[in-house]
């Protein structure tokens, strides 16, 4: 079994050193701001690694994913013993303030430091992030002080890497039975994260994410269904393998390219010159699929001596796969973001043109020699549906907060006027950010690099 895969870059983004030397000194919440950094380096250094296995990186990324909601899940305010809440002035009470003595004015004395207002906001927007989006080649990276903004790039990352994974397994000379199971798990748990981000993640943004960036609800509704085809395409190659019968193999096919088209409908109305090349890549997909599922349904009209239907159903499978050919062309030719990669040039495109080709054959020599039937001008339409092997994404949830996060911890943080004004006064230096330099993956002498 042999794959073919487009992937988008991952995104990059600067070291962050998380300097909260001039708000917490020896405490403990220093201690978890720290193990915070160290996690997401760590995280970011094993995307690239050759070694690094699904396990390692779900180990990791759950540990990031479960400090980093300490900056945004703080815990409500709690009034600090020995002292009164603040309450709105009374604007009828203004003739009795002034009447009353000095000493009625003195505040009570506390029993401790108040908590700060505001302290969930200032720790949230304290740190500035900075990240590249997967399509965007020329753009300038997204910046912005929200620790929210951090967890969804990343996110987007650890999705990212499950597609990367499957394409490397996918990517060997022979693939037996529990690769072909972790290709599949990893296309549904990229398909799971990115779901993830849009259905409940996103919302934790103040502002909607700029089109065409990875934090555009079509860009990740793209990724969403590209997964769960590209799961279904693994399902596909095992049914040929296992010789199941043409009618679910037909029905499966049609449901796969369906999907790429819908992952293809989606990004229709973004900027072209930046989705312009994922999307020629979807739309050889959705047509070698076609082609691919008419083959098998001719195959199974064959078999159930409807010859001359059969004729005119191989005929428009050779169509699609024409459609498919050109297109690869046209996906070569095209600017912008991921690997290029030459499908028509693929074993398994080369093998399935060669099967293809010989159905037609006998299909059209039954005909000739025994049935004599009518080739009707236009094909019958399929009266079947795929009831097995259709992919869904796997659920995926963020952890709870780490147990870093005590209220001890979140004492440590004080964060005082000076620090804030100095704060709005430096301007934020524009440092570039390189993008990841990834590992290439060799496909079969036949096949493509994909990166």
């Amino acid at each position: 079994m042999a794959h073919w895969f487009h992937r988008n870059p991952y995104k990059a983004t600067n070291s962050h050193k998380f300097d909260v030397s001039k708000i917490s000194i020896k405490s403990d919440f220093l201690k978890v701001v720290y193990k915070l950094r160290d996690v997401r380096e760590e995280l970011l250094r094993i995307f690239v690694l050759n070694v690094t296995t699904p396990e390692k990186i779900d180990s990791v990324s759950e540990e990031y994913f479960s400090l980093i909601q300490g900056l945004f899940e703080v815990p409500a305010q709690q009034q600090v013993p020995g002292t009164s809440a603040p309450s709105a002035p009374d604007e009828n009470s203004t003739e009795s303030q002034e009447n009353s003595s000095e000493s009625d004015k003195k505040p009570e004395l506390s029993a401790g430091p108040v908590e700060p207002a505001g302290k969930a906001k200032l720790l949230n927007n304290f740190f500035r992030f900075k990240w590249t989006q997967s399509l965007h080649i020329d753009k300038p990276p997204l910046s912005e002080e929200n620790a929210c903004f951090d967890m969804i790039n990343m996110a987007v990352n650890v999705g990212l890497w499950y597609s990367k994974h499957a394409a490397k397994l996918a990517a060997q000379p022979e693939i037996g039975m529990e690769d072909a199971k972790s290709i599949h798990t990893c296309l549904r748990k990229a398909a799971g994260i990115f779901q993830d981000i849009k259905e409940n993640l996103l919302s934790l943004l103040s502002e909607p994410g700029p089109k065409t960036s990875d934090l555009d609800p079509s860009i990740l509704d793209a990724y969403i269904l590209s997964c769960q085809a590209e799961a279904q395409e693994v399902t596909i190659a095992r049914a040929v393998e296992k010789k199941h019968t043409a009618k679910l193999i037909a029905g499966l096919a049609n449901e796969t390219s369906k999907l790429f088209q819908q992952a293809d409908d989606v990004l229709k109305t973004r900027e072209q010159p930046i989705v312009g090349k994922w999307r020629k890549y979807l739309q050889l997909k959705e047509a070698f699929y076609k082609s691919f599922a008419l083959c098998y349904y001719g195959a199974s009209l064959l078999d159930c001596e409807k010859c001359g239907d059969s004729v005119r159903v191989f005929q428009e499978s050779a169509e699609y796969l024409e459609k498919a050919t050109k297109l690869c062309t046209e996906y070569k030719a095209a600017k912008g973001a991921g690997s290029t990669i030459r499908p028509n040039e693929h074993s398994f495109y080369i093998n399935y043109r060669k099967d293809m080709q010989r159905r037609f054959d006998k299909s059209k020599n039954e005909n000739g020699f025994i049935y004599h039937q009518k080739v009707p001008p236009v094909s019958p339409q399929m009266q079947f549906q795929a009831t097995h092997g259709l992919v869904d994404a796997i659920a995926h949830t963020v952890p709870t907060k780490n147990v870093m996060w005590t209220s001890t911890a979140y004492s440590g943080f004080s964060i005082s006027k000076n620090v804030l004004s100095d704060k709005k006064k430096s301007p934020h230096k524009d440092t570039p950010v390189a993008p990841i330099k990834e590992p290439d993956i060799k496909v079969t002498k036949e096949g493509c690099t994909i990166s």
